[in-house]
């Protein structure tokens, strides 16, 4: 009887376990908006994964939470986030929401945004500083904030030609209706190797560099200590590394 009792309470605690470790996960509703933003997220329908939605798979087989992705327009979601519909931006800066009604709460960096400047080949030049481009016209997205060109942008000294999304900036630059963009350069990289657009489009060094964080609704703040705790293994084994590595 013993003996019995004694296999029963191990196999009991070999079950416990998982449910120990996972005793905490939950459901979290995260902000994609629609379109895509290739190589982070895709189409809706598109059979590709993309950097956040593989980041977010690894984290759920880490800590046990479930992911589900709400698709609208960046502003509506946005929106959502100040409500508590949405629970998690997946990448952001507190430098990007310092305006907003919610600006939420931020988990460790997990990677870098780097923002360079997209040239028509033709008309690519040497960059120190945006003095550099003082009296050109610059591309850029609606809604947007660009720390270090945003000063010239507002006195004028560098003209800002708005667009909805990366995709028309880069169709101005090759029908040469602009010169230079702001762009995402993982983004820009991905354009440049999948259309074959090496002998078309050039990328700058860095015009600023930005560490990427994981944006969470308040009322989700009690998830922050697990994340963190599975963004540092990710960082130290290498896994958001080859997450990356996928799309380059």
């Amino acid at each position: 009887m013993k003996r019995f009792l004694s296999s029963f309470f191990i196999a009991l605690l070999i079950v416990a376990v998982p449910l120990v470790s996972y005793s905490h996960a939950d459901n979290f509703r995260v902000m994609l908006h629609t379109g895509s933003f290739p190589p982070y997220f895709f189409e809706k329908d598109d059979p590709r994964s993309g950097i956040i939605k593989d980041l977010f798979d690894t984290f759920s087989k880490e800590t046990g939470d479930t992911f589900e992705y709400i698709r609208v327009p960046f502003k509506r979601a946005q929106y959502q986030f100040d409500k508590g519909v949405i629970d998690i931006e997946p990448m952001a800066n507190p430098v990007w929401r310092t305006s907003a009604s919610v600006p939420g709460l931020y988990s460790i960096p997990l990677a870098l945004s780097e923002e360079i400047l997209l040239f028509n080949i033709d008309k690519a030049i040497p960059v120190e500083s945006p003095d550099d481009l003082v009296g050109k016209t610059i591309g850029g997205v609606m809604g947007y904030h660009y720390p270090v060109y945003g000063p010239y942008f507002d006195n004028g000294r560098i003209k800002l030609h708005l667009l909805p999304s990366e995709n028309k900036l880069i169709q101005l630059l090759l029908a040469g209706r602009l010169d230079q963009a702001l762009m995402n350069k993982v983004y820009a990289q991905y354009q440049i190797k999948t259309r074959f657009l090496d002998d078309k489009l050039v990328i700058s060094k860095p015009c600023s560099v930005l560490d990427m964080r994981i944006r969470f609704h308040p009322s989700k703040r009690n998830a922050i200590p697990r994340f963190n705790k599975a963004i540092r293994k990710f960082l130290a084994d290498g896994t958001i590394d080859r997450i990356y590595a996928r799309y380059r």
